[in-house]
């Protein structure tokens, strides 16, 4: 008999386990959604407008064929072209998963540890790959400015180039300054609550 009570009461246990992980995975599971919908739309936006920035790049190369301007021209421009397309790339490479599970609680060990990867990479892009992306950026104007800007006042060029050091550092990192407190406040409570959904396997 109590053999058989101990097998019932282990058989509670068992169920109580798997509706609580139920509705740990169910709540997580919420969160990584609205965190996904928010990627893919921020990512949609800037394709958008890199592709326009893109329609301009190539229209400034025809409209400036091979020879007729200095090296400066067409290597700030192929620069800053590579730079946004790795870029671009980099960003879409955020998104959780392209495919909705089903039911995450099937397999929670393998989604954990998949997700925290992914949001790791998603700290890193704004921890340290943007704030590299503003000075790479710099990089590209500095060189396309020294076509564009070479027959200019040194006036006109001083006020040419603060103006675009400003946005870039000033604007530029307070942006990511203002992304790198939201993750703390976001993406650090779901780092943490994936980790010790791996700690309890």
């Amino acid at each position: 008999m109590n053999d058989f009570n101990d097998m019932v009461n282990d058989w509670k246990s068992i169920a109580t386990d798997n509706t609580e992980r139920k509705k740990v995975s169910d709540s997580l599971f919420g969160k990584l959604k609205k965190l996904q919908q928010k990627i893919v739309f921020g990512n949609l936006l800037m394709s958008l407008s890199f592709a326009a920035v893109f329609a301009v790049f190539i229209w400034l190369w025809n409209e400036n064929p091979l020879k007729e301007r200095s090296d400066n021209f067409y290597i700030g421009l192929t620069f800053m072209f590579i730079l946004l397309t790795t870029t671009i790339a980099m960003m879409w490479y955020r998104v959780l998963f392209w495919r909705t599970p089903n039911d995450i609680s099937e397999n929670m060990k393998a989604f954990a540890t998949k997700m925290l990867k992914k949001l790791r990479y998603f700290k890193w892009i704004t921890n340290f790959f943007m704030p590299v992306y503003l000075v790479l950026l710099a990089v590209g104007m500095t060189i396309y400015y020294q076509d564009v800007l070479y027959e200019t006042s040194l006036q006109f060029k001083m006020i040419a180039y603060g103006l675009t050091f400003v946005w870039l550092f000033v604007v530029g990192f307070i942006v990511v300054r203002k992304k790198q407190k939201k993750n703390s406040k976001e993406i650090d409570p779901i780092i943490k609550s994936l980790e010790e959904i791996l700690e309890t396997f």
